[in-house]
C-alpha cells in the first residue's frame, strides 16, 4: 500500500509541476520583455539626459544615489524574500506585520539620511550633498508605504502586472526628469523624476485593479515578527556587506577622481550592467518563487530539474554578455556626446566581469530557498574585502584602468563561496559552470572575430590605449612591452 500511495502522490504531482513550469515560462517571457523595454527606455533616457545635463551632474547623482543605496542595504531585513519563502506568506497577519516593519524602516532611513548629510558633504567637499541627500532619501518614506500586494505578486510570479507597474513608473520618471531639465537643467531634474515615480508606484500598489490583494493596516503579530527577523538576520548581514562590496568603487573613486570622470564611469557601469539586470529580474521574479515551490522534492530530483532550468538562464545571459562586450563601446561612440566617450573602453571590461556574477546569481535562489542565507553573507563579506582593497590599490598603481579591472573581478570570491555552499547542499553546479564557461568563451571569441572581420576594430584596443596613456608612463620599462603584447 505504501508503494501504491507513493506512486499515486507522484502521479498527482505531475500536473502541478507542469502548471508551475508553464507559469515560470510565462513569467520568464514577461521578465525578458521587461528587460528589453526597460533597456530601450534607459538608453533613450540616458541619450536625452546626457545632452541636457553636464557629466558633473551625473557624477553628483551617482555619489548621492550610492549613499542612499548604502543606507538601504545596511538595514535590509529581507521583507521580500521572507514573504516569498514563508509558508505564511499569504496570511494577512504576516503581510501586515511586514508592512508595518516596512513603514518603520522607511522613516528610519530618511532620518539617518538627515543625520549623515552634513558629514558626507564635508567628507566629499560638496555642499550640494547637504540638500540632495535628505530630499532624495525621502523616497524611502514614500516607498515604505507601498502595499505588500507587490510582494505577493512576486511570490506568485505575477510578473506581467509588475512589468506594467515598473514599466509605466520608468516612463513617468523619464518624462518628469526631461520636463524639469528643459526648464531648469540641474541635478534636481533627476531627483524630481525619482520622487514623482515613487509617488506613482505607491498609488498603483494600493490600486486593487492593478495589484489585487489585501488592504494593509498596522499589525504587530509576534509570531510573524519572529519569522521575519529569524530569516532576515542573515539577509541583513549579507546586504550590509553587499553595500560595501557593490558601492565601494563609487565611494572610493568619488574621493579620488573628479565628478566629471565619476559621471562617465557611472554611465559605463550603468550600460555594462544592463545584462545583470535581467539576471536579477529573472532570479527574484521567476527563479526564486519557482525554486521555493519545488524545493520539497528529493534532493537529486531537485538538482536535475534546477540545473536544467539554470542551463537556459546561463545560455541567455551568456549571449547578452557577448553582445555587450563586443558592441557595447559602439553605444557610447555612436550615440553619446563626446564628453562621455571615455566610457567606451570601460564597458567591455565591466561586462566581461559579469560572467562569474551570472554563475552565482543563478545559484543563490537555491540557498535562499533552503534557508541558507548565511552563504550570501559570507560571500558578500569576501566580495567587500576584495573590492575595497582592490579598487584603491589598483587605482594607486595603474590609475583608472586598474580600478575598472578591479571592479570587474571583485566579486569572484562571492562566486567561490556560493559554489562551496551549493556543493555542500548537494547541488554540485561546478561541472555545469566549467562547461558553460567554455561555451561562453567560444561564443565570445566568435563574436569578437566576426566584428574584427567586419571592421578594423581590435577587441581590446580601447582598453589597451587607455593602459598605454595612463599606466605605461608611470612604469615605462616594465609595462610597455606587456601592453604591446596584449
Amino acid at each position: 500500500m505504501g508503494l501504491e500511495a507513493a506512486k499515486s502522490q507522484e502521479t498527482a504531482e505531475v500536473p502541478v509541476m507542469k502548471a508551475l513550469e508553464k507559469k515560470a515560462l510565462r513569467a520568464s517571457f514577461w521578465s525578458v520583455l521587461e528587460y528589453g523595454s526597460g533597456t530601450g527606455l534607459r538608453v533613450v533616457s540616458s541619450l536625452v539626459l546626457t545632452r541636457l545635463l553636464a557629466p558633473a551632474y551625473f557624477g553628483e547623482m551617482t555619489l548621492v544615489a550610492t549613499l542612499i543605496v548604502g543606507i538601504n542595504l545596511l538595514s535590509d531585513i529581507g521583507l521580500g524574500p521572507s514573504v516569498i519563502q514563508s509558508k505564511r506568506g499569504d496570511e494577512p497577519d504576516f503581510l501586515n506585520t511586514a508592512w508595518t516593519l516596512q513603514v518603520i524602516r522607511g522613516v528610519a532611513l530618511w532620518l539617518i539620511a538627515l543625520v549623515i548629510a552634513w558629514p558626507m558633504a564635508a567628507f566629499y567637499r560638496n555642499h550640494h550633498l547637504l540638500y540632495l541627500l535628505p530630499v532624495l532619501a525621502f523616497s524611502n518614506v514614500i516607498s515604505g508605504f507601498n502595499s505588500t500586494n507587490l510582494l505577493s505578486l512576486s511570490r506568485h510570479m505575477g510578473v506581467r502586472r509588475l512589468f506594467a507597474i515598473d514599466g509605466s513608473m520608468s516612463v513617468v520618471s523619464l518624462v518628469t526628469t526631461i520636463i524639469w531639465a528643459l526648464i531648469w537643467p540641474s541635478v534636481w531634474a533627476i531627483v524630481a523624476g525619482q520622487l514623482v515615480a515613487s509617488v506613482y508606484r505607491l498609488i498603483l500598489s494600493h490600486t486593487q485593479r492593478v495589484a489585487p490583494g489585501i488592504r494593509n493596516s498596522f499589525r504587530w503579530d509576534k509570531e510573524s515578527l519572529h519569522s521575519i527577523v529569524h530569516f532576515g538576520k542573515w539577509i541583513l548581514i549579507g546586504t550590509a556587506f553587499f553595500f560595501f562590496a557593490s558601492q565601494a568603487d563609487r565611494l572610493i573613486l568619488g574621493k579620488l577622481i573628479t565628478l566629471t570622470l565619476l559621471g562617465v564611469y557611472g554611465l559605463a557601469y550603468q550600460l555594462s550592467d544592463l545584462p545583470r539586470q535581467v539576471f536579477l529580474s529573472l532570479g527574484s521574479r521567476v527563479a526564486y518563487p519557482f525554486i521555493a515551490k519545488i524545493i520539497h522534492l528529493p534532493r537529486e530530483e531537485f538538482r536535475v530539474k534546477f540545473l536544467r532550468y539554470r542551463l537556459y538562464s546561463l545560455a541567455l545571459g551568456g549571449g547578452l554578455l557577448c553582445m555587450m562586450i563586443t558592441f557595447g563601446d559602439l553605444i557610447i561612440t555612436h550615440l553619446y556626446d563626446k564628453r562621455y566617450h571615455e566610457a567606451a573602453w570601460m564597458i567591455p571590461i565591466l561586462a566581461l566581469g559579469l560572467w562569474h556574477t551570472l554563475l552565482y546569481t543563478t545559484t543563490l535562489p537555491v540557498l535562499f530557498s533552503l534557508g541558507k542565507a548565511k552563504y550570501n553573507a559570507y560571500g558578500n563579506a569576501a566580495y567587500a574585502i576584495a573590492v575595497g582593497i582592490g579598487v584603491w590599490t589598483a587605482y594607486h598603481f595603474f590609475g583608472m584602468p586598474g580600478a575598472v579591472i578591479a571592479v570587474a573581478a571583485g566579486d569572484f570570491p562571492m562566486y567561490l563561496v556560493v559554489l562551496i555552499g551549493a556543493t555542500r547542499e548537494g547541488i554540485r553546479p561546478l561541472k555545469q559552470d566549467l562547461l558553460m564557461t567554455l561555451a561562453f568563451v567560444a561564443l565570445l571569441f566568435s563574436c569578437l572575430f566576426a566584428r574584427s572581420m567586419l571592421t578594423s576594430w581590435h577587441p581590446i584596443l580601447p582598453a589597451r590605449q587607455a593602459l598605454r596613456q595612463r599606466v605605461v608612463p608611470m612604469y615605462p620599462a616594465t609595462l610597455s612591452g606587456v601592453v604591446d603584447a596584449v
